[in-house]
């Protein structure tokens, strides 16, 4: 199967991001632009995570329209490394916001920064079924 995807953004509770970054807003832009399908990023922001909640059909299936939406989340490490993970579901973004709550602030910004390393986050990411790879590999401190 191919799709046009955008796996990776950022919703309007991530510092320095659009309040218009909501998702009807961005599945409109989504489908003017020809794409398919879109990570939802900042999974594991609580208000977020409420709002995915409210355009899912199902627990694996999020959609508004013709956009289809998986659950991301950008992490980023102790080493200022930024993670990105693909999560399989709503209920494996609840586990995955709860396995890290304890380790950072979760309500601070979309994009968390935990006191874990790479090494951890992958085994978190491994443990719930979730793709993890980098976000972008420099970034102005790494």
């Amino acid at each position: 199967m191919k799709a046009n995807a955008d796996l990776h953004l950022h919703s309007k509770y991530s510092m320095a991001c659009s309040s218009k970054m909501e998702l009807p807003t961005i599945a409109s832009e989504a489908a003017r632009k020809g794409m398919e399908l879109i990570g939802t990023g900042d999974c594991t922001h609580p208000k977020w995570l409420e709002d995915i909640k409210k355009a899912a059909i199902s627990d694996e299936e999020i959609r508004i329209g013709d956009i289809f939406f998986i659950p991301t989340t950008e992490i980023e490490d102790i080493d200022r490394v930024h993670h990105l993970l693909i999560l399989p579901s709503i209920s494996k973004a609840e586990e995955l916001a709860e396995r890290i709550s304890s380790f950072g602030n979760l309500e601070a910004d979309g994009r968390p920064t935990v006191k874990l390393d790479g090494c951890e986050i992958a085994e978190i990411a491994k443990d719930i079924g979730a793709l993890i790879g980098p976000c972008h590999a420099f970034t102005p401190w790494t």
